[in-house]
């Protein structure tokens, strides 16, 4: 008996041929046993006396199975390429390539052997084609091709935010990374000025925690990022956390009923970031009320309307929103009533000489009343005489206007003095009088504060704050002024500096008396009159430049507008010497029909 078998490899599978011959006649059953790798067991039978037939088998395909360790990979990093197989014909080999996927000519790492794998590490940032052959026991042949990218090597970019924080705030540490093989994770750490690393956490896909410091002093932070390769790079900081300290004060403790204080504030020597709030309260009280709400300003000014202790806050907040605060105690007392405490209230160092001697006038001819009811009485009391009675009491005749003027003057740093003799009142009589000479300027002027301060005589007279003896050469001042022999004075023959004062003093006058108005000629009081009529208005008072215009030109005027509205039945007036010497002011009455 002769049997032959054939092999043949098919893209269905493995074709077995068995040719064979037995006796002629001879019926017998030929079994077969073929066990190859991967292969089914096939069982032929003999069924002739001559060629036995072709059977298939249930046989499987050679198949590639083989991998690359990263499909993403940082550069210089090994790469390790496996070869593998499954199906076929057993006894496989393997062959590994690759190149730049850019490049045309492969390059080979390892020709076939039975090795499983290899490695390789790109120097180049670029995609790598990598293929691997395999080839089973009877030749059969397949390939396999990945690409890899590689990218830069594995670089951190982490950060911290802020750089630095007041104790109670939170840092925010936010890990990142570019490069390496990607799919990275992050590990945070921290610790205390030169202490042991703690971990805040480790490595996770979370690429943020925060930390909020408990203590003050320097802190360390580490954030290390790992990429799928297992390498990992790290990024220190060091972030100083501090104690808030809120410097606040006041420019005085102790101040008098009217004044002013300055509440200041500065939070750890710098500004940057941070807000402030000032919040008063007086002494029993159960509220608190806002000086200034949270701002960028470090300072407030606030003014006491009642004697007695305050209690001042203020608060700081960070720009995280932490808010720490501080006590301030104030002290209110009465007015003190001297000369050098008025003098330092209404004196500024920003002030011309002019407007310094203005102010010392201004004062003594609005909080002083001539003692007029005690003079008419005969009963003038000792006190008048003095500048202590009339700080204390408010009340004075001459001689106690002109030595408190002297004695503020001399306070305000100027050459000044007393003058006494005789005055022609208005009344045409000789009266005994006191006045005062100062230097302004280098030149000497003579000043009147008692004259310059009305005396109300009847509901229908003016208080009115007048300037008629204001810093005035003796060519005006000497005709109802005579010194007592022997009397030392100056001679004065400077103008007086008007223009120093009448704008402010009509600007002021003009904003703090309703329907007052400046006119320079007849139409402007004609236009004014009419918008008085037309708002329903039956009162206003004009200003005006004698050497503009004359009290009768500013009456017709009124009464020409009243007229022409054809509202008013009757137009009256009063007027008189206005505060300024060369200036008048008119009330003018309307009287509707």
């Amino acid at each position: 008996m002769s049997v032959s078998v054939f092999i043949i490899n098919s893209k269905k599978g493995v074709v077995i041929m068995v040719k064979g011959y037995l006796k002629k006649g001879f019926a017998a059953a030929l079994a077969l046993t073929i066990v190859t790798g991967g292969m089914t067991a096939l069982n032929v039978s003999a069924v002739g006396d001559n060629e036995l037939p072709f059977v298939a088998a249930d046989a499987v395909a050679l198949e590639n199975n083989s991998f690359v360790s990263f499909e993403t990979i940082g550069v210089k990093k090994t790469l390790t390429i496996t070869g593998s197989a499954s199906g076929g014909a057993g006894n496989y080999t393997y062959a590994y390539f690759y190149k730049k996927s850019y490049e045309t000519k492969w390059t080979m790492k390892k020709n076939f052997s039975t090795t499983e794998s290899v490695n390789i590490a790109p120097q180049t940032v670029t995609d790598y084609d990598i293929c691997v052959k395999v080839k089973d026991g009877i030749g059969t042949l397949t390939k396999k091709y990945f690409t890899v990218h590689v990218n830069p090597a594995l670089e951190s970019h982490s950060s911290v935010s802020p750089q630095s924080l007041i104790k109670g705030d939170s840092i925010m540490l936010t890990g990142s990374a570019t490069g390496g093989s990607g799919d990275y994770t992050y590990a945070y750490l921290y610790r205390r000025d030169d202490g042991a690393w703690k971990v805040i956490k480790n490595f996770s896909t979370v690429s943020s925690v925060s930390l909020k410091p408990a203590y003050t002093g320097n802190y360390g932070i580490c954030i290390k990022a790992k990429d799928s390769y297992g390498t990992v790079v790290k990024e220190y900081f060091n972030v100083p956390v501090t104690q808030i300290e809120l410097n606040a004060y006041l420019d005085e403790d102790t101040l008098q009923i009217g004044d002013t204080v300055t509440v200041s504030a500065e939070a750890s020597g710098d500004n940057t970031g941070f807000t402030y709030a000032y919040f008063v309260q007086e002494k029993g009280a159960s509220s608190w009320k806002f000086i200034k709400n949270f701002s960028e300003s470090q300072s407030v000014t606030f003014t006491p309307n009642a004697v007695g202790e305050y209690n001042i806050c203020v608060k700081v907040k960070t720009p995280s929103g932490k808010v720490e605060k501080k006590y301030l105690s104030l002290n209110v007392v009465q007015e003190k009533n001297d000369a050098k405490s008025i003098t330092s209230r209404i004196i500024s160092d920003s002030m011309t000489q002019v407007q310094k001697v203005k102010a010392i006038h201004d004062w003594i001819v609005n909080n002083v009343e001539y003692d007029m009811e005690n003079l008419m009485n005969g009963t003038i009391p000792p006190e008048d005489y003095t500048a202590e009675g009339l700080f204390e009491n408010r009340k004075a005749v001459c001689d106690g206007y002109s030595k408190a003027f002297m004695q503020m003057a001399q306070y305000a740093g100027f050459e000044v003095i007393r003058v006494t003799g005789v005055g022609y009142n208005s009344a045409g009589s000789v009266e005994a009088h006191a006045w005062n000479q100062i230097k302004v300027n280098g030149n000497w002027y003579n000043i009147d504060v008692t004259w310059d301060d009305p005396v109300v005589m009847s509901e229908t007279t003016f208080d009115n704050l007048v300037y008629d003896y204001f810093l005035v050469p003796d060519s005006s001042f000497n005709r109802n002024h005579q010194a007592n022999p022997g009397q030392t004075r100056y001679s004065c023959t400077a103008p007086q500096p008007l223009e120093d004062i009448e704008q402010e003093v009509l600007e002021k006058e003009l904003e703090n008396n309703d329907n007052y108005f400046y006119c320079e000629t007849t139409d402007e009081v004609k236009a004014v009159a009419a918008g008085i009529l037309a708002g329903g208005t039956t009162e206003f008072t004009v200003i005006y430049k004698t050497g503009n215009m004359s009290a009768s030109d500013v009456f017709y005027a009124s009464a020409d507008a009243g007229t022409a509205s054809r509202k008013v039945s009757g137009t009256s007036c009063e007027y008189m010497v206005w505060k300024i010497d060369g200036y008048e002011q008119m009330t003018i009455y309307f009287t509707l029909r």
